[in-house]
This record gives structure tokens, C-alpha cells and sequence, in this order.
């Protein structure tokens, strides 16, 4: 992958985590599983045509947010 694929899926990933944000900031708080694979499938769409898999995508969401890679 080119710098220039891996800077528009990395921005792709931010803009899926603010739309997530977002959707679980209503009050009441909604259920997780219902609110978020929506979301993420919407967001991978865009990002699909470049070879990048669900799970791929989900994963760099979770490195970008400090979930997935760091070291405790």
C-alpha cells in the first residue's frame, strides 16, 4: 500500500471514529452491537476498493485510538 492509500484509510478511520463518538453520546446511551457494525460497515465501503478487509480496518481504528498495539 502507497503512503497516499495509507493516509486516506487512516483518515477514513478517523472519521468512522467520530461519527462512532457521536452516536454514543445520546442520552440514553445506546446498545454498542446495535449502534457501531453500521457504522463500520458504511466507513469500510470507502476504504474496501483499496484491498483493506473489515477486520483490517477495525484493527488500525483500534491502533489509531490507543487500543490494539500499545505495550501496558
Amino acid at each position: 500500500m502507497t503512503s497516499t492509500e495509507e493516509n486516506a484509510v487512516r483518515a477514513q478511520c478517523r472519521r468512522c471514529t467520530e461519527e462512532i463518538k457521536q452516536a454514543m453520546k445520546v442520552k440514553p446511551k445506546p446498545n454498542w452491537d446495535l449502534v457501531v457494525p453500521p457504522i463500520l460497515k458504511k466507513h469500510h465501503e470507502k476504504v474496501k476498493p483499496m484491498g483493506v478487509s473489515l477486520l483490517e480496518f477495525v484493527v488500525k481504528i483500534g491502533r489509531l485510538n490507543g487500543r490494539f498495539g500499545v505495550e501496558s
